[in-house]
């Protein structure tokens, strides 16, 4: 496996990794190596092998420049070559689109490559960057990190490779009806989380966010323009007329701009004595934060990167027994309308998040059926990782 991040931080390429090595198979994940990174080790029965050295942000920026305007990414191309002459390699299996190029030009050195898409990159690039202040990084951005040139990427290297890993059906739905991509080429597997993950509700660990004088609507993750964070916050104003006690907790971070985006909002709204910005809390106290807080949200924009992606947390917020609020992306309306597991909002409408919000706090008890119902999807109804990385198993058993 290659992937352009830190291992074994990315959950993904985590999961996946542990799931075959745990089946017997032998893996190898190349990634870059960071100062005070080892070049080589191996976490739970995975090889990690790292390549160049004192990777950075600044570092990327410049070969991601360099990929986008060649499809080949030095570091990984290069550091590919010493894997190959280090170990012997019989599958590729490249992580997202970026690195599809630099993956394809070792096709002949192996059985079979696949390409691993964890999301719809060239939508997502339409998003991710609408915050930036820094006039260079906006010229960067629109030369070299165009949305249109992405797409024509992403069709070339699905036909390319032998197969195509998407991360919701959406996704794979997309790739058929925008590029006729053969069905029998896609495989779904999705980010659903181990049922052991639920362990992490059973012991409750001292924090001091969420305490019972407030009603407390928590949002866990990155900060991001896609994220609904705005949603929620232009909502505050609806409903703290109708509980004065409800707070806005937002757990976690995003860069300088989304920042300071995200409070010229809460000022806006003059929201500040309802909106906690909390930053990151360890991963202990956030299991205990998910679980004691009124209201779990995933309150993302509807748009054609949100719909063809879902993230972790939704499997994570369904063990932990807590309300869970999310958006009407696609993905996430699909699984909690599936199970009855939590409320469904109308994405990007401050109106109605306010609205389901005041539904909640007024039948809270009469909605903690849902909470067992998530619960019950997971743990014994199929959405967990143990099913969803049989796809995996097969995929690579055939």
């Amino acid at each position: 496996m290659i992937v352009d991040g830190a291992y074994p931080n990315d959950i993904r390429v985590r999961k996946e990794a542990e799931a075959l090595a745990g089946k017997g198979k032998k893996v190898l994940v190349v990634c870059p190596r960071k100062k005070n990174d080892l070049e080589t080790e191996i976490v739970n029965n995975v090889t990690v092998f790292r390549i160049g050295k004192n990777y950075t942000i600044a570092k990327k920026g410049i070969y991601d420049i360099i990929e986008s305007a060649t499809n080949i990414n030095p570091l990984f191309y290069f550091g590919l070559k010493k894997a190959f002459k280090k170990y012997k390699i019989e599958y590729l299996h490249v992580h997202d689109l970026p690195l599809a190029g630099t993956g394809f030009k070792f096709k002949n050195n192996v059985k079979k490559i696949y390409l691993d898409l964890h999301e719809n990159y060239p939508e997502a690039l339409k998003t991710w960057f609408l915050w930036k202040q820094n006039s260079v990084i906006k010229v960067k951005n629109a030369l070299f990190f165009n949305s249109e040139n992405w797409s024509k990427k992403e069709k070339k290297y699905c036909e390319k490779y032998d197969k195509v890993i998407c991360v919701v059906e959406e996704m794979k739905a997309k790739l058929i009806a925008k590029f006729n991509i053969e069905n029998e080429k896609l495989i779904v597997v999705s980010n659903h989380e181990k049922k052991s993950f639920a362990a992490n509700f059973n012991e409750e660990v001292a924090q001091n966010i969420i305490s019972n004088k407030d009603f407390s609507i928590t949002y866990v993750g990155g900060f991001g323009p896609h994220r609904g964070l705005q949603t929620a916050i232009e909502a505050m104003p609806k409903f703290v007329k109708h509980i004065p006690n409800a707070k806005l907790f937002l757990i976690g971070k995003g860069s300088a701009d989304v920042e300071t985006k995200l409070r010229e909002i809460v000022t806006e709204f003059q929201v500040e004595n309802s909106v906690v910005f909390v930053g990151y809390r360890p991963f202990k106290e956030v299991s205990t934060i998910m679980q004691k807080t009124n209201i779990n949200i995933i309150p993302h924009l509807a748009n054609d990167h949100t719909d063809n992606t879902i993230p972790h947390k939704l499997f994570q917020i369904m063990m932990s027994k807590s309300l869970l609020l999310v958006s009407s992306c696609k993905p996430l309306k699909r699984i909690v309308t599936k199970y009855n597991a939590g409320i469904v909002f109308n994405a990007d409408d401050a109106n109605d998040f306010a609205k389901k919000v005041i539904s909640i706090h007024q039948n809270y008890d009469e909605y903690q059926i849902k909470t067992q119902n998530a619960f019950d999807a997971v743990m014994t109804k199929g959405e967990n990782w143990e099913q969803e990385s049989l796809k995996l198993f097969n995929l690579y058993a055939n």
